[in-house]
């Protein structure tokens, strides 16, 4: 017997309850730091009294936090009724073969009808999930959502917003939570709830958002990582492949390392984080500013099995890697 694919019939803006945190202002450093100890207990789901699981709960996978990922679950209305896990791995092959279960950005690119929705085959261009789930959304959507999707894709496939947005810009304040929450579980909740913010409130992702008193800490973080970034940056390499194309190799731990290299002029960047996530495992990252990548998994393959990515951005195994520097840098001026 055919297994049917259990979605959510009805398309609306979802209703997620958080608890918000008051405003916040900062008059030092030792403020801002002092408030993350405590952040943990800031973004709480309140279910309401005797909630029990619907008709319509389902489970939900996801492998990484960011916006894209948690778009398609804004779009594809997750909420703590389902039952989300978070894992590292991405889905089991039983868990992409299951339509009853919804992976996000955790395998099975291009396999909607699997509900799952993932576009990270190096092999094969599919749009980001986001984009994915608009278009299997039963009801037409507002102007806003289609606005959103389009941000959110430009800023997932690293393409250049031109002109460039002003401070603080949507993905400031989103990648200001990811420093601020470490939780995967959280960072998932908390970007959705930024998200339909700005949805809610008819917002122009491709403006400057005005700051609201809930993302206070979040602009903060973000600035104090941007003065990180700039002074990361002195110590980039400005290199050129073989064939001419001027690249960077950079590193530091703090986010948006590759678009402050583009601003540069740089067409491919090498960041390296030697300290990424938790357990901290050493990562690179190589992306191409309307630059093809992507054939240069079958080199590093070669040498270290397990890189992946797509056309434009390519990551180093989730395991970490122990290539050097080095030889990372040499593959891809001799190939680029």
């Amino acid at each position: 017997m055919k297994q049917q694919m259990r979605i959510k019939t009805t398309f609306k803006k979802p209703h997620i309850h958080f608890s918000i945190p008051p405003p916040k202002v900062f008059k030092s450093k030792k403020d801002y730091d002092r408030s993350l100890q405590k952040n943990s207990d800031v973004w709480q789901y309140e279910r309401t009294e005797g909630e029990e699981m619907s008709k319509d709960s389902m489970k939900v996978i996801f492998q990484k936090t960011d916006m894209d990922t948690c778009l398609t679950a804004l779009i594809l209305q997750v909420d703590l009724s389902d039952e989300i896990a978070f894992a590292r791995k991405g889905g089991t092959n039983e868990e992409l073969l299951d339509p009853n279960v919804l992976c996000i950005e955790a395998g099975g690119s291009g396999m909607v009808e699997k509900n799952n929705y993932d576009h990270h085959d190096p092999n094969r261009y599919f749009p980001p999930a986001c984009k994915q789930a608009l278009n299997r959304i039963s009801d037409l959507p507002d102007d806003t959502l289609t606005r959103l999707v389009e941000y959110v894709c430009m800023v997932d496939e690293a393409i250049p917003i031109l002109p460039p947005v002003a401070f603080p810009s949507l993905s400031n304040i989103f990648s200001g939570m990811l420093l601020v929450e470490t939780d995967p579980m959280v960072q998932l909740l908390a970007g959705m709830q930024i998200l339909k913010t700005v949805w809610d409130n008819r917002l122009d992702p491709f403006a400057s958002i005005p700051e609201r008193q809930e993302w206070a800490v979040y602009i903060t973080a973000k600035m104090l990582n941007q003065r990180e970034i700039e002074a990361d940056l002195k110590n980039a390499r400005i290199l050129a492949s073989d064939s001419g194309i001027q690249m960077a190799y950079l590193e530091s731990k703090h986010i948006g390392g590759i678009g402050a290299c583009y601003h540069q002029g740089c067409q491919v960047v090498i960041l390296f984080n030697p300290v990424f996530g938790n357990p901290p495992m050493r990562k690179f990252t190589i992306a191409g500013n309307k630059t093809r990548v992507g054939h240069l998994k079958k080199y590093f393959d070669a040498v270290e099995p397990g890189w992946g990515g797509r056309d434009t951005i390519l990551g180093s195994p989730w395991t970490g890697s122990n290539l050097p520097e080095e030889i990372v840098i040499q593959i891809v001026q001799q190939h680029l």
